[in-house]
């Protein structure tokens, strides 16, 4: 399961509500783990795609834009664990 934060270099989460694509949709009980779930701005919620070998997911800034950092949490685990991308 992902969450995703795209920040600038003033920290604004220029991801924030973007569209937003993955591999595959997950589909359980709770219903499909849409991809626009990573980047709502929710932490509760997560996107999340089948099982796959290569999974991706990709969100459109919808313009060219200065990217300080991306920060992926992935709460597939109790503790979760975050990736942080300098750039």
């Amino acid at each position: 399961m992902l969450f995703c934060t795209v920040t600038d270099d003033v920290l604004h989460n220029v991801a924030l509500n973007k569209p937003s694509y993955q591999v595959s949709t997950y589909m359980d009980q709770l219903g499909a783990h849409n991809a626009s779930l990573a980047n709502d701005g929710i932490v509760n919620t997560c996107a999340r795609s089948q099982r796959e070998t290569n999974p991706w997911w990709a969100a459109d800034l919808g313009v060219k834009t200065s990217v300080a950092q991306v920060k992926l949490t992935n709460g597939g685990d109790d503790a979760g664990s975050d990736l942080h991308f300098a750039i």
